[in-house]
């Protein structure tokens, strides 16, 4: 593979000077232009063979000169030690015996694809294995590191919240010790459980309201019958945070007998393990598992019918009361808000499925106290399994495992439970101690100006295309400047390190104590989340669990703004010490296809956000149609290797197969401008490519991911994105600069004759 262009241009240019030469020889009309200056007393013939010599005198002068550009000059190789790792790192991907101008996902992640095992470990369970994966993994490492650490007194308490919560839960010796005394407790407070206390057990104490209220007030999920939620009233004019109503998570899929049976079994034997006499239980139990099934058709009812029904309701709480008045919705909510906020009767409140509401209403009328506090009961347990002794919580994850059909005697190790636990509760800390540690400010001004130049040439692109009409054009590139970015500032941290001061200032965390430790971190994120109650909303981009793990970056049309995740600013995306053809092929290019998205959701004057317009005028309309459909052509003639039978559905994927390529394309040409405006680039350590070439394994090798079958087909099924072969080979032969950097022959499977011309 050449290191280099020159020897392209080397070939090239000797082309030219060959057929100039055969000019003068077949006595072309330049030949009496040149032979006109020269001395009179030749004869023709003697003149011709003079010119012809001079003439191959500096051609040879020439190509020497070429010869010495293209092979002698040597670029620069990059010895630090960010490039050692950075080539160290391509290997473990590449297969440099893979043809690239063949398969070009199959060079970039050959090794991986060879490499990466899916038996018996935690990605069979999901069925893949992607590089995006081992991302995760090392932010998960580097939180771990961070938890890990000594309480230190100088540190803000948040920070050492963080770690003593995270130590509670590592202390299984502690958690087993206290077994279940606590879980009893809760619910002997909550109103009893009926399984538990057999016959002994007084509905006249019970009622499911007032147990409801009583999981609030000691941090316990209170989603039983009714999820209740804040949510962001995005369909008004106000744009503010109102209450919401939603209905349980009950699994819409009617169980078969096997796993009827399996349910069976679990909840008496958990319920045998808790004290209860085993008749009592199974007699209770089967009620319990007929009333989930009976809750189960009613929410899958409910989402099927709201496919052409409209499932967004917003009344007034007193509206509310008068639809359904069988339940006294004012003191039901209150005591679900209380004290983070209160309710009036003219406050609004969203009932996402209608249907579902009146069900409820029905079902709690008609349903047995007994059943009703079992189902009380078993929802508190099921949200408490992770606080239990190691039997219990085995015996739950050997349920789902049968459940799943896919028994791994895979055992979680407990620091990733714990690292889950302690995110779900204190999100907003990690995120700042993250930031603090990982995102210098020098990284953040070097993605800004990555976002700078990326927009830039996404306005240049968008000038340049032909087949868009110039109305359409203005008001892309007015979307396209009126859109911001929204990525951690030291300001930020700044202010999310006072925010978190205030918020766990009164936090005593008790390392012997881990249940009650979490409750009260789940009183103090439930009170901030109920207080934005009828505020002005706001984007909240540290309140996201996933902001640090997450790699997913976000846009919003409604708050024209695109939200960065921490976390991709890491791993395999980016790295701020390696060179910008490997930035610029990784996170350039998924930065430059949430840009298309901004071409694509561009809207024209002051509209209100919920009447977003299509930027499309007729005529470019119909040009982008026909070019969406020769992608579709092109990627319908894809057959998935593994799966019989099996096509792609460009119908379901083209936007994102043209987010893809517009995306590809963008990247490619920013990071072209911007190496002609730095000097170029220094070449890895024992690797012979190119820096362009290196571009385009950066942006491939993102996308590195094994597949098993099961995991292949439900990408195919649910997902309205390609397998990722095809996001790397499927765009890749669209573009003439890829096939060029790489030297592919005009008809090999990277460079077809036919290509989809779109940016």
């Amino acid at each position: 593979m050449l290191q280099v262009f020159f020897p392209y241009i080397y070939l090239k240019l000797l082309s030219v000077i060959g057929y100039i030469v055969f000019l003068f020889i077949s006595g072309s009309s330049l030949a009496p232009q040149v032979l006109e200056a020269s001395e009179h007393g030749c004869t023709p013939r003697k003149r011709k063979i003079i010119l012809i010599s001079v003439i191959l005198i500096g051609i040879s002068i020439i190509v020497a000169g070429l010869f010495y550009l293209g092979f002698s000059v040597r670029v620069e190789t990059c010895t630090a030690s960010a490039c050692v790792r950075t080539a160290a790192e391509i290997l473990r991907h590449i297969n440099i015996k893979a043809d690239p101008c063949e398969d070009f996902y199959r060079f970039s992640c050959g090794n991986f694809l060879q490499n990466t095992h899916l038996q018996d470990n935690r990605e069979s369970r999901s069925g893949s294995r992607s590089v995006g994966d081992i991302t995760k993994d090392e932010i998960q490492s580097r939180i771990r590191d961070i938890l890990e650490v000594p309480v230190r007194l100088e540190e803000p308490k948040p920070f050492n919240v963080a770690k003593q919560f995270y130590r509670a839960c590592m202390n299984e010796t502690a958690i087993a010790r206290r077994g279940l005394k606590k879980v009893k407790e809760i619910l002997k407070l909550i109103g009893g459980w009926p399984t538990l206390e057999g016959y002994n057990w007084d509905q006249k104490r019970f009622d499911w309201m007032e147990s409801l209220h009583k999981l609030r007030q000691y941090g316990l999920n209170f989603d039983v019958f009714f999820r209740i939620t804040v949510e962001k009233d995005d369909r008004g004019t106000n744009y503010r945070y109102v209450l919401g109503i939603h209905e349980a998570m009950y699994s819409p899929n009617e169980p078969n007998s096997e796993i009827r049976g399996l349910m069976f079994r679990y909840m008496v034997d958990i319920a045998v393990l808790f004290g209860a006499d085993r008749n009592i239980a199974a007699e209770d139990v089967r009620e319990v598992l007929r009333k989930y099934e009976e809750l189960g058709k009613m929410v899958q009812d409910t989402v099927f019918d709201n496919i052409t029904e409209s499932d967004y309701d917003k009344r007034a709480l007193s509206e509310l009361q008068f639809k359904y008045r069988d339940i006294q919705w004012h003191h039901f909510l209150s005591g679900l808000l209380k004290p983070a906020t209160n309710i009036n009767y003219d406050d609004d409140i969203i009932i996402f499925r209608p249907q579902y509401v009146e069900f409820m209403q029905n079902f709690l009328g008609i349903t047995s106290k007994r059943t009703l506090a079992n189902l009380i009961s078993w929802h508190t347990i099921q949200h408490l399994i992770n606080f239990m002794p190691t039997e219990i919580v085995e015996k739950t994850t050997e349920l789902v495992d049968k459940i799943n059909g896919r028994m791994m005697n895979f055992k979680e190790p407990r620091y990733k439970t714990c690292l889950l636990e302690t995110k779900k509760r204190l999100g907003p800390v990690l995120s700042a101690a993250y930031i603090q540690q990982f995102f210098p400010e020098d990284v953040r001004f070097k993605i800004v100006t990555m976002i700078k130049n990326i927009k830039q040439q996404a306005e240049e692109t968008v000038r340049n295309l032909e087949w868009m009409d110039s109305a359409t054009k203005m008001l892309v590139i007015k979307s396209l400047h009126s859109t911001g970015e929204r990525l951690p500032s030291t300001l930020d941290l700044l202010n999310l390190l006072e925010e978190n001061r205030k918020l766990y200032s009164q936090v005593k965390i008790n390392e012997t104590e881990y249940l009650e430790s979490a409750l009260e971190l789940n009183l103090v994120a439930l009170y901030k989340e109920q207080s934005r109650m009828k505020q002005t909303y706001e984007e909240d981009l540290y309140s996201d669990i996933d902001f640090v793990t997450s790699l997913e970056i976000k846009y919003s049309p409604r708050e024209k703004l695109l939200s960065f995740p921490v976390g991709i600013f890491s791993g395999i995306y980016y790295q701020s010490h390696r060179p910008e053809y490997m930035n610029y092929g990784s996170l350039g290019s998924i930065i430059a296809q949430q840009v298309y998205h901004i071409f694509m959701r561009a809207v024209e004057g002051d509209q209100s956000p919920g009447e977003l317009r299509s930027w499309w005028s007729p005529s470019s309309f119909a040009y982008y149609n026909q070019k969406l459909e020769c992608l579709s052509n092109q990627y319908s003639n894809f057959k998935v290797a593994g799966l019989r039978h099996k096509h792609l559905n460009p119908t379901k994927t083209r936007d994102e197969d043209m987010a893809d390529l517009a995306g590809m394309k963008i990247s490619y040409d920013t990071y072209i401008n911007w190496s002609r405006e730095n000097d170029g680039e220094s070449l890895l350590p024992g690797l012979n490519y190119s820096p362009n070439q290196l571009f385009w394994i950066s942006a491939s090798i993102r996308h590195c991911s094994k597949y098993s079958q099961g995991g292949l087909e439900s990408v195919m099924d649910n997902y309205r994105l390609n397998p990722y072969q095809f996001q790397v080979n499927g765009l890749l032969q669209n573009l003439p600069q890829f096939a060029f950097d790489f030297g592919c022959p005009v008809g090999s499977k990277m460079n077809p004759k036919d290509k989809c011309d779109i940016w």
